[in-house]
C-alpha cells in the first residue's frame, strides 16, 4: 500500500485521496513548512517530494515537476506508484505542438475546447462568444469527450494494478486533481472553470457543499454576460420534466435541466454510455457544461458521457464492462488503451500487464458486419507479424464465465505481499 508523509506523520495515500477534508489542516501546515509532502514508495536518502496544491477549498497531492521517473515504476511484483511518470511522458523537451487542442505542461494541462465558457448578449438579443484570453496562435479545438478521455488517461485511471477489487470516486477525484494542477481551459484557470465532484461523505458534507457552492457562484449571469462552468461526475439519474429532462450526479442531489434535443443528441453520440444508465454493473461518467437561467436554475448546455466499468475503467461497450469487471474481481492487472492520436494501427480493447509477454484482449460484439470483420482480420495479421499473443472473446459464441484467461506470471497475492 502506498504511503505518504507530511505534518510529522505517515498516512495511507488512498485515505488522503478519498478524504481530503479530513487532512486539510495537516496539509495546509505542511504546505507552509517544509512546503511539500513526501512519497514513501521508494526508500531514498533524498526525499521524493510531492506538491501540495489547493484546488477549491481542499488540498491534494501531486507529483513534483520533472520528478516522476524517480518514483517506483512498477513491475511484475508490484504496481507502479501513482506518482510515477516515465521521462518521455513528463517532459516534452521543448517539442510542443502549439496548434494542438490539448497540451500537457509541467504545471498541468492547457486545453482549448470547442465550447464557450463565456457568452455575451448583444443589444439585438443575439448571443455571442466572448474572447478566451488565448494567444493569436491558431489552435485546434477538442471535444468535451476528448478532454474527459485525456484527463482519464493522464491520471492513469485507465490502468488497474490487480491488488484491489474496487475503486471509489474519491480516488478518481484525487487522481484527476493531481493531474489538473494549474491547468488552463479555454484561457481560464481550471480552478474557476472546472469542478471535479467530491465523493460524498456525511462527515464532510458541509465542507464539500461549501466548496461546490463556491464554484457555482461563478456560474452566473452578470448584466449581458453569462459565465458557464464545467462539472465532472458520475451520472445518477435522467428524468423527464414538464419542459424536457433533468440530470443528476451521484455525488450531489442538485439537478441540471436540459432540452429534449440535447438528450436525443447524447443518446445518439454516446450510445453505449447512454444505454448503460441504470445498469448497476456499469458507471457513466459525464462532463457537463452548465449555465444559469434567468430564474437561477442550472441549465445543461452541452455534455459528453463516457462508459466505465464498476471500478471506473473506461470501456467502449457493455461487453467490455462485463470483462473489465471480471478482470478486476479476479485480481488481474491490465489497462485500457485509449486512442488519443491518429496513426495508431492496432489498439486492443484491453492489454493484460500481468503476463509475460503482455496479452492483447479483443472483445468481439459486432460480428457479421463486413467492415468490422475486415478490421478484425487486419489486426490479427498485425499481431501475427509482431508476435503479440491475444485473447479473443466472441460474445456470441462464448459465455463470459467460460472464457479461459491466460495465467498471470505472478499471482496477485504475491504482488500484494511484496508491497506490504
Amino acid at each position: 500500500m502506498s504511503s505518504v508523509s507530511f505534518d510529522n506523520a505517515t498516512y495511507p495515500l488512498s485515505d488522503v485521496q478519498e478524504n481530503p477534508a479530513r487532512y486539510l489542516a495537516r496539509l495546509e501546515r505542511a504546505k507552509v513548512t517544509p512546503g511539500h509532502a513526501v512519497c514513501l514508495c521508494v526508500p531514498r536518502r533524498e526525499p521524493l517530494r510531492l506538491v501540495i496544491r489547493r484546488y477549491g477549498k481542499f488540498c491534494h497531492l501531486a507529483g513534483w515537476p520533472e520528478d516522476g521517473h524517480r518514483h517506483f515504476p512498477g513491475g511484475t511484483n508490484a504496481p507502479a506508484c501513482p506518482f510515477y511518470k516515465d521521462r518521455d511522458a513528463q517532459s516534452s523537451n521543448g517539442d510542443v505542438d502549439t496548434t494542438a487542442a490539448i497540451v500537457a505542461t509541467p504545471g498541468g494541462i492547457n486545453a482549448k475546447l470547442d465550447i464557450a465558457l463565456v457568452q455575451r448578449e448583444s443589444a439585438s438579443g443575439a448571443r455571442r462568444t466572448a474572447g478566451t484570453g488565448s494567444s493569436g496562435t491558431s489552435r485546434r479545438a477538442a471535444s468535451l469527450l476528448a478532454f474527459l478521455q485525456t484527463l482519464w488517461m493522464t491520471a492513469r485511471l485507465n490502468r488497474w494494478s490487480g491488488l484491489a477489487t474496487s475503486r471509489h470516486w474519491g480516488i478518481c477525484n484525487a487522481m484527476l486533481l493531481a493531474e489538473l494542477g494549474d491547468a488552463v481551459v479555454n484561457g481560464e484557470p481550471a480552478q474557476t472553470a472546472l469542478h471535479v465532484m467530491r465523493r460524498y461523505e456525511e462527515a464532510d458534507r458541509a465542507a464539500i457543499n461549501a466548496e461546490f457552492d463556491a464554484f457555482l457562484d461563478g456560474v452566473a449571469i452578470t448584466g449581458v454576460t453569462s459565465c458557464r462552468g464545467l462539472i465532472i461526475g458520475e451520472v445518477n439519474e435522467l428524468a423527464r420534466t414538464q419542459f424536457g429532462y433533468s440530470l443528476s450526479l451521484r455525488q450531489s442531489a442538485r439537478k441540471y435541466y436540459c432540452s429534449t434535443e440535447l438528450v436525443a443528441h447524447a443518446e445518439k453520440t454516446f450510445a453505449h454510455a447512454w444505454r448503460a444508465l441504470g445498469d448497476r454493473s456499469a458507471r457513466v461518467v459525464a462532463i457537463l457544461l452548465v449555465e444559469r437561467t434567468s430564474k437561477g436554475h442550472l441549465r445543461l448546455v452541452d455534455l459528453a458521457a463516457m462508459l466505465c466499468s464498476a471500478a471506473f475503467l473506461p470501456c467502449d461497450s457493455i461487453h467490455e464492462v462485463a470483462l473489465a469487471n471480471r478482470l478486476v474481481t479476479e485480481h488481474r492487472a491490465f489497462e485500457k488503451p485509449m486512442r488519443m492520436t491518429r496513426g495508431e494501427d492496432m489498439l486492443p480493447d484491453f492489454e493484460l500487464t500481468d503476463t509475460a509477454p503482455r496479452y492483447h484482449v479483443e472483445v468481439y460484439g459486432m460480428n457479421g458486419l463486413p467492415a468490422y470483420e475486415a478490421r478484425k482480420e487486419a489486426k490479427r495479421e498485425l499481431r501475427r507479424q509482431r508476435g503479440i499473443p491475444a485473447l479473443e472473446w466472441d460474445v456470441d459464441k462464448t459465455p463470459l464465465p467460460q472464457l479461459t484467461l491466460p495465467p498471470a506470471a505472478v499471482a496477485a497475492a504475491s504482488r500484494q505481499r511484496s508491497t506490504t
